[in-house]
């Protein structure tokens, strides 16, 4: 089987990521778990405005896409 992503949110190469849409520059991206797996970090590939959403382990939201501004 071969697809760009699971419906876990899990990339082929297993890196948990989520789906951000930035209202920066309108444009959509994916944001992956840190090292750490303290947060989803990355950036806006045309203005590198950062993007981190923390983790949150009890509670937290089943969403895997949100918006970011």
């Amino acid at each position: 089987m071969n697809q760009s992503a699971n419906s876990a949110g899990q990339s082929p190469q297993g890196r948990p990521f989520i789906g951000v849409h930035l209202r920066c520059c309108n444009h959509y991206v994916r944001i992956y778990l840190n090292q750490q797996g303290t947060a989803y970090t990355g950036h806006c590939p045309r203005c590198a405005t950062p993007v981190r959403v923390d983790v949150v382990k009890e509670g937290g939201s089943s969403s895997r896409f949100f918006t970011a501004d």
